[in-house]
């Protein structure tokens, strides 16, 4: 007899009934070129192997355009140029020149209006303090590496570049990052006021070649009401992720048994795969330099990801959007996700409401669905122990830089502005800089504690003490592909081209199985290493009798 939830679900089969599962689907490789130039080759994917149960799966909207953020400063100081300088850029535009004379410009991977309002506060604080003009432009995080490879070629890199942990090393060795004006402004800040994991996390050659600013846990997150009702056991293991995505996926009431992101284009269907694979110990690179994807524990950690995925997961590539979509609207238990979901499932963004059938229902002036959301941190495979995965972002002092403007600006950042930016999407913005001289743990012993816009609801009334301890602790501690085994340039690199993306996606379109996968994983790795030192371990196989 099928549990009552499945019942309750059948009503929404008729909805993407009469042939939906059989519609084909296309899949884009994006690749990128150290140039700047973009193409993408679509292919057509009829009848892919994956069991199909569908999700809602929604087109990233265009960004908006704004007005320039041209601070001028209240002195004699020339204003900058007046030519228009989108504050946020889109695909197909190229960054504007640096501000001339004594001014500064500076990247922000983020988007929104909120970030804008902020921004522009500190800034023009700054400007005025200073008598400077300051540019700050909003960049889409998905065109940030092209634009930096880009800049370093046309002149046109900026003063400071907020960024992710992937590209620091890399951008250092391509002469974009100045690693000893970031490691002047952290000692005279104070070391002590940052993660020291995250400091160790960011060194290159010896010197912290980026200012920590702060992180989030890449989360898994499942259903516990579901759960709890069919009896499953909390999905924190290959084995009971396996279990619970066999038992949750009902292709007749559309529903799925997890969705994690699987587009080429996405570098976090990159990330959740590394998550997978080292919660079972498989590593990409070892302290030597040898790249050890081949090992018998990243074989378990492919075939759990894509056992798991063909059968249980939607048909078509997904992202973040569609997996965010399909728990908001009740179609899946389990997503991959960041912490940016969390204000959504209590219903805190008029832009992603919880629709699912329970969602209405509101207890505590909290909707359902985020008192019925179990939140996982860690995970743990056959051969591994519970293991995170953490995000890191950090300030950059580019090599273009006027540097004791942009030392002076990191300074002003970190001592003044900090608190104003955590503030914003607070959820995932766990601070990396601790506290001050004077308070070692004033941002992270409140972090948590800020309201979400005029709800005043925080992650803390929402999830509880627990569950913002598990969100805030361990996030530079976390392993991750080459960094600490000294090999960040290599991974700024598979980030760059999308080399695991690409290979995952064509391993779910049924272009090869988990052992063809891991070999075009080893080759294509080992291809951007320049004089790899070690066998081939492909080469090795073929000969062996």
């Amino acid at each position: 007899m099928r549990p009552k939830l499945m019942n309750q679900r059948d009503q929404r089969s008729h909805l993407l009934r009469g042939g939906l599962f059989r519609h084909p689907f296309l899949f884009t490789l994006l690749i990128v070129m150290m140039g700047g130039l973009l193409a993408a080759c679509g292919v057509d994917l009829q009848n892919p192997p994956r069991l199909a149960t569908a999700t809602a799966q929604a087109a990233v909207p265009p960004p908006t355009r704004h007005a320039p953020l041209e601070l001028a400063a209240p002195t004699a100081t020339p204003p900058a140029d007046d030519s228009e300088a989108s504050v946020l850029l889109s695909p197909g535009e190229v960054a504007p020149p640096p501000v001339e004379g004594d001014g500064l410009t500076i990247w922000i991977n983020e988007t929104t209006p909120e970030h804008e309002v902020v921004l522009n506060e500190i800034a023009a604080e700054f400007a005025e303090r200073y008598g400077v003009n300051v540019a700050i432009q909003l960049v889409s995080p998905a065109l940030l590496p092209k634009l930096a490879n880009t800049g370093v070629l046309s002149g046109t890199l900026p003063d400071l570049i907020m960024h992710p942990i992937e590209y620091t090393a890399g951008w250092v060795q391509d002469g974009i990052l100045d690693a000893a004006a970031a490691d002047e402004v952290i000692d005279r800040l104070g070391r002590d006021r940052f993660d020291p994991a995250a400091l160790d996390l960011l060194s290159v050659g010896g010197r912290t070649a980026a200012i920590p600013s702060d992180g989030y846990h890449q989360l898994l997150l499942y259903r516990a009401d579901w759960f709890e009702e069919m009896e499953l056991a909390a999905p924190e293991t290959y084995s009971t992720i396996a279990t619970a995505a066999e038992r949750i996926f009902d292709p007749d009431a559309v529903i799925s048994g997890l969705v994690i992101p699987t587009e080429s284009n996405l570098v976090t269907t990159h990330q959740a795969f590394e998550q997978i694979a080292l919660a079972n110990r498989c590593r990409l690179i070892d302290e030597d330099g040898e790249v050890i994807i081949l090992e018998p524990v990243c074989h378990e950690a492919i075939e759990h990801y894509f056992t798991t995925i063909n059968r249980f997961s939607p048909s078509g590539v997904q992202t973040d959007t569609s997996a965010a979509i399909a728990f908001l609207t009740g179609r899946t238990g389990i997503i991959i996700t960041s912490s940016a979901i969390l204000p959504d499932l209590a219903g805190l963004n008029p832009l992603a409401m919880p629709t699912c059938d329970e969602c209405g229902q509101i207890e505590g002036g909290i909707n359902y669905l985020a008192h019925n959301t179990g939140i996982i941190t860690e995970i743990r495979g056959p051969s591994g122990s519970p293991t995170a995965f953490g995000n890191i972002r950090s300030l950059g002092i580019t090599t273009a830089a006027n540097r004791d403007l942009a030392a002076a600006f990191a300074e002003f950042w970190f001592d003044e502005g900090y608190a104003r930016w955590l503030a914003v999407d607070s959820e995932r913005k766990v601070p990396l800089q601790l506290g001050t001289t004077s308070e070692p743990r004033k941002y992270i012993d409140t972090w948590g504690t800020t309201p979400f816009g005029d709800s005043g609801l925080s992650l803390m009334d929402l999830y509880g003490e627990d569950t913002v301890a598990r969100l805030r602790e361990g996030i530079a501690s976390a392993p991750r592909w080459g960094l600490r085994e000294g090999y960040g340039a290599l991974m700024t690199r598979l980030y760059d081209q999308f080399v695991f993306s690409i290979v995952l996606q064509e391993m779910l379109s049924g272009y090869f199985n988990t052992e063809t996968t891991l070999r075009e994983a080893y080759r294509r790795t080992v291809d951007l290493i320049p004089n790899y030192a070690f066998p081939d371990r492909l080469a090795e196989e073929e000969i062996t009798p």
